[in-house]
């Protein structure tokens, strides 16, 4: 077996019996859980499914929405694992290297006849792999939750859902790579992992914050309202929020969620599959840069740097 899988293999069996990764997933069960519970009576009552707007504002993106029972569970999932999915990626990578540099296995592990690259790559496709299992768990609990509540199923929604999961797969990931790139960063394990899940909780709690307070500073001072002036203004202040909101890659993950499950007030139904990626295809794109880019720094660095 290639040495990257071996030791893809093993850092899975370790992340899947680690503290954080219990801790997180139990927060995260207990949290959608109470959010089921919270609604059920009002999916069990969903009469015919209709296209609503679906604004989510703290990530600056809004969209409508067929709502379906399923499409609503998948929303209020979408808005849990926007934050919870990012701790998780990047807890899991933040001491993915100096932790073997710090104990000196790192050291021990290259005295074999493994190469770097093998290393990172096969730490990151461990942990990569326990995101995608992690994920399809979540989608089949998802579709059980319904099948328990009695609630009929469409094929449409369960395929635009599992859409929905690939696309949680590719967030994760986007902060797994974040914190692999720390942990090339920092020497020291607790370093990297305050800064990396500290940037996880900022930009996906307290960025969109941030932009709503920024965005009319950079807009310039505010004309007097019911002017022309102030609509030039207000536009201002709209395109500097969506500039600053395309730097988060929580806004492209909840944008391309949205957009999955879009839906067309004329004919009450879903748009087709094509539309929603047209529609998606900047943040797709945008994810998969946030993606790479963090992971090709961390592995330059890494191939580059002295563990002695």
């Amino acid at each position: 077996m290639n040495p990257a899988w071996n030791i893809a293999l093993k850092e899975l069996y370790t992340a899947v019996k680690s503290r954080r990764f219990v801790v997180i997933m139990v927060f995260y069960l207990l949290i959608f859980g109470l959010a089921v519970y919270g609604i059920k009576d009002y999916l069990i009552r969903m009469g015919t499914p209709r296209v609503e707007s679906n604004e989510l504002f703290l990530w600056g993106s809004v969209s409508e929405v067929y709502m379906t029972p399923l499409a609503a569970l998948f929303m209020i999932n979408m808005m849990i694992i926007t934050i919870i999915g990012a701790v998780l990626g990047a807890a899991l990578g933040a001491d993915a290297i100096n932790r073997e540099v710090e104990t000196g296995t790192a050291k021990v592990l290259l005295g074999h006849p493994v190469y770097r690259d093998e290393v990172i790559n096969g730490k990151f496709l461990g942990m990569g792999l326990l995101i995608v299992l992690t994920n399809l768990v979540v989608y089949v609990a998802i579709v059980a939750v319904m099948l328990i509540l009695g609630i009929p199923l469409d094929g449409d929604s369960l395929s635009r859902g599992f859409l929905a999961i690939v696309a949680t797969i590719l967030y994760t990931l986007t902060f797994l790579s974040i914190g692999v790139l720390f942990s090339t960063l920092f020497k020291k394990p607790e370093t990297s992992m305050l800064a990396a899940v500290g940037l996880a909780i900022f930009l996906t709690v307290f960025y969109g914050i941030v932009v709503g307070i920024a965005a009319p500073r950079l807009a310039g001072p505010e004309p007097p309202w019911g002017t022309s002036a102030h609509e030039v203004w207000q536009e201002t202040v709209n395109t500097w929020m969506a500039r600053l909101h395309f730097l988060n890659p929580a806004h492209h993950y909840v944008q391309l969620v949205q957009y999955i499950f879009s839906g067309d007030r004329f004919l009450n139904y879903y748009i087709p599959v094509s539309d929603s990626f047209t529609y998606g295809f900047n943040n797709l794109a945008m994810l998969l840069v946030m993606l790479f880019l963090p992971f090709a720094i961390a592995y330059v660095r890494f191939m580059t740097s002295d563990i002695s």
